[in-house]
């Protein structure tokens, strides 16, 4: 059941980015916060239609757990949408993709205690250095 979240997680994440390096492109850049409302808001529609469905009633933390993490994605597509009609989306999404996986590691860490050995900081590092060599 994960690989269907995952492929659904790394289809959707990349189409909000897609669709705004389009609009971009074809000169609709002020409807860039429109769209991302409409993305952000139909995603969840669907949520809670899915938890009406399954009779799944929230509790204050899930509430604050989504809704934070709903906040962040936005503000990232937000700023990752201005960062591409400035440089090119190469550049772009090198950087916001090595800045993500040094983020996630940092919060592992510090929230969920997890440990990161020798190996571990060498393949981020590595990926991440690879990430931005690649789009200079």
């Amino acid at each position: 059941m994960w690989k269907k979240f995952i492929a659904l997680a790394f289809l959707f994440c990349g189409l909000t980015l897609v669709v705004s390096k389009s609009l971009g492109v074809a000169g609709l850049g002020r409807f860039l916060s429109f769209y991302l409302l409409v993305f952000y808001t139909v995603g969840f529609l669907w949520s809670f239609g899915l938890c009406i469905k399954n009779r799944i009633i929230p509790v204050k933390k899930d509430i604050l757990v989504g809704f934070g993490a709903g906040a962040g994605n936005f503000l990232g597509s937000f700023f990752m949408m201005h960062a591409l009609n400035k440089i090119s989306a190469t550049v772009v999404f090198s950087i916001a993709t090595g800045g993500t996986i040094i983020t996630v590691a940092f919060f592992a860490v510090i929230i969920f205690k997890e440990k990161i050995g020798i190996r571990g900081i060498i393949g981020i590092l590595s990926g991440t250095i690879g990430l931005i060599l690649i789009s200079i």
